[in-house]
């Protein structure tokens, strides 16, 4: 009876241990994704594409936002992407906030994809010293509308730009920048963008939206205190998406008078 009456008492908590979804930390900026199997998904028209990735212990999913280059609109024009399609990624990861970005490099299409049944992972941030252990609801709406939270100017710009497609563009996916003076601005949107300033030939690039990442980050903390005007010195990689551009901010810094730029 005693033996009985204890298995009673540990019963419904090693059901709740097996029934809690995995945390796992944010995964860090700079980390590459090298020929990993993933699900796209994409909750509605409105919400973020993402991906999931399953780690090599076949248990723990890592949950990404898929950034926007030529690459991802390849992935969308499979049929069935968003069907169970599964496809073998390898990229590059980002981090913004509480969520960890994929910017696609390679991609090959799989077919449709093996149904599994495994906890979806909670990203934590790294940071946080506290871990809060209710409000655990791990369905595919909450997390994305979580995303679309999180992330909502740039999932109105991917979604503006893929839904208006650029029939001509001059932007190369790929490309870099080195230093190119330019004005930020915020859109309807609230989207970042980058307004390049003309060379000494008169001709600019077209304006590019900002992607998430740690160098977005501090760039648009401190953009948000200076007047519109002030220009800045940005490098990175351009990625087009349906003909619109898009920038990967990788190092910045404002413009002195001894750039003599003016």
């Amino acid at each position: 009876m005693k033996f009985i009456a204890l298995l009673c008492i540990l019963f419904p908590q090693l059901v709740l241990q097996q029934s809690a979804p995995t945390r796992v930390p944010l995964l860090r900026e700079g980390t590459k994704i090298i020929e990993s199997e993933g699900l796209l998904l994409q909750h509605s028209e409105k919400d973020p594409i993402i991906v999931e990735l399953q780690r090599e212990d076949d248990v723990t999913t890592d949950t990404f936002i898929l950034l926007p280059n030529q690459r991802l609109a390849e992935m969308e024009s499979t049929e069935g992407a968003f069907e169970g399609h599964s496809f073998r990624i390898s990229g590059d990861v980002y981090a913004y906030g509480d969520q960890n970005y994929l910017l696609v490099r390679e991609a090959v299409s799989i077919g449709d994809h093996a149904s599994r049944n495994h906890p979806t992972s909670v990203p934590v941030n790294p940071n946080t010293e506290v871990l809060e252990t209710e409000n655990f609801d791990d369905s595919v709406a909450d997390i994305v509308d979580d995303l679309e939270a999180a992330t909502g100017s740039l999932v109105r710009s991917i979604r503006n730009a893929s839904n208006n497609p650029i029939t001509e563009s001059t932007i190369k996916d790929g490309s870099r920048i080195s230093s190119r003076r330019c004005h930020l601005v915020r859109n309807d949107s609230g989207a970042w963008i980058a307004v390049f300033v003309s060379d000494s030939t008169g001709l600019s690039d077209p304006p590019c939206t900002l992607l998430p990442s740690v160098s977005f980050a501090k760039l648009t903390r401190w953009a948000s205190k200076q007047n519109p005007s002030t220009p800045v010195l940005l490098s990175g990689e351009v990625f087009n998406y349906h003909g619109h551009g898009f920038l990967l901010v990788r190092t910045w810094r404002p413009v002195h008078q001894t750039d003599h730029l003016d």
